[in-house]
């Protein structure tokens, strides 16, 4: 596997093609877009994009003049919460619920094998992708992201861990099992795969899964929760 980071050039706002149902979404979308300076995603803490479900910890930059009060696209989307305000800058957690059957599909489109990671950055000009996959996957994402801006840059890298990493304290075949529950959503609540799914798809037992993902597991926490 390797990380895959993307910059885009993203076309200009509304999207064609959007159905009289979802011109509303739209339009805030555009306002949204002329409205902040940009985004940078901290922490992914869920993507189902079957669902149309995100929540995540971003840094919202407004532009000169505007506030969050001025987005009506969070309160379209779901809910937000104030964690940090430093001037135009607010670190928030973000619930986004795409209920709207046109978009759920664009969202449904980039459902792929792969593990989304940052840096993750959006401005009016700049779109900034990463993630994590195999090479059949990876390049579906970079045909599927060029549809929507033109590809500036591609950076391919080797994924590695270093010392201060709590994954660099595992074995290899412990880190691989670890990465591919999270890809196939073992640790989402409700669970999107049962032990013994996980297993088939990695072709070993499930004793053996269990296993692996226990000894692992421990070894994370134990490294997360040193000198407490």
């Amino acid at each position: 596997m390797r990380k895959m980071i993307v910059e885009i050039c993203p076309k200009d706002l509304p999207m064609m093609d959007v159905p009289a149902g979802a011109q509303d979404l739209n339009r805030a979308a555009e306002r949204f877009m002329g409205r902040v300076e940009s985004v940078k995603v901290l922490d992914i803490l869920k993507i189902d994009f079957e669902r149309g479900e995100q929540a995540l910890v971003c840094e919202i930059t407004m532009q000169e003049g505007y506030t969050l009060d001025d987005l009506e696209l969070l309160r379209i989307l779901g809910s937000f919460e104030v964690l940090r305000a430093d001037g135009r800058t607010y670190t928030c957690f973000l619930r986004c619920v795409v209920r709207d059957e046109f978009l759920l599909r664009k969202m449904r489109e980039f459902d792929l094998d792969i593990i989304w990671a940052s840096p993750m950055y959006k401005s009016r000009d700049l779109h900034v992708y990463t993630c994590i996959g195999d090479a059949e996957n990876l390049s579906r994402v970079l045909r599927l992201m060029s549809t929507y801006g033109e590809v500036r840059n591609v950076i391919f890298e080797e994924i590695s861990f270093s010392g201060h990493d709590p994954l660099s304290r595992l074995t290899a075949r412990q880190r691989d099992l670890l990465v591919a529950a999270k890809r196939y959503g073992y640790y989402e609540y409700p669970r999107r795969i049962t032990s013994r799914q996980l297993a088939e798809k990695l072709g070993i037992s499930k004793s053996t899964a269990i296993e692996h993902l226990r000894r692992g597991e421990a070894r994370v926490i134990s490294a997360l929760l040193a000198g407490y």
